[in-house]
């Protein structure tokens, strides 16, 4: 007897309208775009959408086989979440902002930043505090005539995703997360071979346990931060990979489009010789949205 997946809306109706409700439950969703392209938009959209959903303000695009995540889960690596907030409270009208006030956020800045030259003070009071009892004990540690590098380089990232798994653990399932943004953290891996399969192994298994939570995970990358073949290494590890270009639409205007690359028990449902390409728009009142959908031949 075939299973029935459940699908997790996105929350942008425009978009899950067009996709049978929404993305396969236990989806790790790789957003991909240029500077401004939209994919930091949609994630904003998208964790304001959910929590609306799930508070019924809104409904859902399609009504059968849907799962609303429990939560709503937003993991920063070098932005604060309190720079975040203020940014959604001036880019976005007040009922969308509003919803915006049920995500719950992650901050792993210090974990991020302790072994680079950034001062802890900048990061946070915490931080700062964390940083002064790290040096404390490695001074205690040297006086006892234990001698380790406290600035190594292999330690940061270690640290980084040992924290990011035990949060994925504890809060993926069942819930909506978003990973912003995966270049941060990829470029801690990026200056060896050895680093950098620890990190491809990373996203690997995490699309793995993905499929046992139940949830969905985002994470999105600016374009060209990494060449080409690490950026393709880390669509190669994640179930989906939605790309965001800025296309050209007159002598001097512009226009965001979306692209479908890739998405595993999503496209085979779309028809095998086209492509679906989605303009869209950001604005104050909808956020991110959908304003057409057109078939592309010739482009898989």
């Amino acid at each position: 007897m075939r299973e029935t997946v459940k699908n997790i809306p996105t929350g942008i109706v425009s978009l899950d309208s067009q996709i049978s409700g929404g993305f396969p439950a236990g989806s790790l969703v790789l957003l991909r775009g240029e500077i401004g392209s939209g994919h930091a938009e949609f994630m904003i959209t998208s964790a304001m959408m959910t929590a609306a959903l799930r508070k019924g303000l809104i409904k859902p695009a399609v009504a059968k086989d849907i799962f609303i995540p429990k939560e709503v889960w937003w993991a920063t690596f070098t932005r604060s979440p309190d720079d975040l907030i203020h940014e959604v409270s001036l880019s976005f009208e007040k009922d969308l902002y509003d919803m915006f006030e049920n995500v719950k956020f992650k901050d792993f800045s210090t974990e991020y930043f302790i072994s680079s030259p950034v001062p802890m003070s900048w990061i946070s009071e915490e931080a700062e505090k964390r940083d002064k009892k790290a040096k404390l004990s490695s001074l205690e540690k040297a006086f006892g005539g234990i001698h380790r590098k406290v600035k190594e380089t292999a330690i940061k990232p270690k640290a980084m995703l040992e924290s990011l798994a035990d949060f994925l653990t504890d809060n993926a399932p069942n819930n909506a997360v978003i990973l912003a943004s995966l270049d941060d953290v990829a470029r801690l891996y990026s200056d060896s071979d050895e680093k950098w399969y620890d990190f491809t192994l990373f996203i690997r298994g995490l699309q793995r346990a993905a499929k046992k939570w139940g949830g969905v995970i985002y994470t999105n990358m600016t374009s060209n931060i990494l060449s080409p073949e690490k950026e393709q290494e880390i669509a190669a590890c994640v179930d989906g990979v939605l790309e965001f270009i800025w296309e050209e639409a007159g002598s001097s205007m512009r226009r965001r489009a979306l692209y479908f690359r890739k998405f595993r028990g999503l496209m085979p449902r779309m028809d095998s010789t086209t492509m679906i390409k989605f303009e869209v728009e950001v604005s104050p009142k909808m956020g991110f949205e959908v304003t057409r959908a057109e078939m592309i031949e010739g482009l898989r």
